[in-house]
């Protein structure tokens, strides 16, 4: 991440270049709160943005949401968002995107643990804590024996609830392994993706309610 507020999208996929919140509304408006949508679509354009690896398209459209003072990046910030608690879900991911990478504050994981506690319990937590049990289970058959108690053992440490410092624990561990743990990995990427999507149907509900 740079931390620009006109970083380029020529690197990112066509169909999120130049996607503003405007560009994610419903097509049928009612007007009910324009306001709350404007900010929930932010948040929706924020996770397409965070899909597609633009981590800093996103970052600068969420963090006036969720952050309380004023960045180069992202401007003003929108004090009292009802899409806050989603924003700082969202800005949780970048971060662990970011990872190893030293960023605004310490590494990428070390941030991402911030704005997940900044989130809150979340409703889609549960979902996240299913799709880690399923994808567990259903490790490759190639992955070794050992592997797949390893990745069982790692969810069965959350207990009954996602732990999002335990999440974010194995997201640092896969990516220190440098590849070298590829049943890791892909269980790693595949509870991401379900966890990206979760949130993606969460916020994209809570835009339809208020447009």
């Amino acid at each position: 991440m740079i931390y620009d507020a006109s970083v380029s999208s020529s690197h990112l996929p066509a169909v999120v270049q130049g996607l503003g919140p405007e560009d994610v509304m419903p097509s049928r408006r009612r007007n009910k709160d324009p306001l709350a949508a404007d900010h929930w679509a932010r948040v929706v354009a924020g996770l397409l943005y965070v899909g597609c690896g633009g981590l800093d398209h996103a970052h600068n459209l969420v963090t006036p949401l969720c952050w309380g003072a004023a960045t180069a990046y992202g401007g003003r910030p929108i004090e009292g968002s009802p899409a806050a608690h989603d924003a700082a879900y969202v800005h949780a991911l970048i971060h662990r995107s970011e990872g190893v990478h030293d960023g605004e504050f310490g590494s990428g994981f070390s941030n991402a643990n911030f704005w997940y506690k900044a989130a809150g319990p979340h409703p889609i937590h549960p979902a996240v804590l299913e799709a880690m049990k399923r994808h567990a289970a259903a490790a490759d058959a190639a992955d070794k024996a050992a592997d797949r108690e390893r990745l069982r053992t790692l969810v069965a440490n959350h207990g009954n609830a996602f732990s999002t410092s335990r999440w974010v624990a194995v997201c640092g561990e896969a990516a220190r392994s440098g590849g070298r743990d590829p049943a890791l990995v892909r269980f790693v990427e595949r509870v991401v993706g379900d966890e990206w999507r979760a949130l993606l149907e969460h916020c994209y509900g809570k835009l339809e309610e208020v447009a």
